[in-house]
């Protein structure tokens, strides 16, 4: 059986709920950080994320990560890019 490799550019389109359930998502998302991390992580990283799209105006999910990571010794940047994987 033969593997696919990974593209190395990945684009993310802004879809405004047209094409993806954007709620769904990030409720998928709560529940993994929870699952993998503790409510604590999770709820600073969506503070974090709000924080972000104040300053941004969009939601920046792998920027928020990286600044989990550079503001707490938990999680990791290993397990905080473990988490989108």
């Amino acid at each position: 059986m033969a593997t696919t490799q990974p593209h190395p550019v990945v684009f993310l389109v802004d879809v405004d709920d047209t094409l993806l359930d954007t709620d769904h998502i990030q409720n998928d998302l709560k529940r993994h950080l929870e699952r993998e991390f503790g409510s604590a992580c999770r709820d600073r990283y969506w503070a974090i994320l709000e924080e972000l799209f104040d300053e941004l105006g969009y939601r920046d999910y792998l920027g928020c990560f990286a600044s989990c990571a550079a503001t707490a010794s938990t999680p990791s940047p290993a397990s905080c890019w473990t988490a989108v994987h």
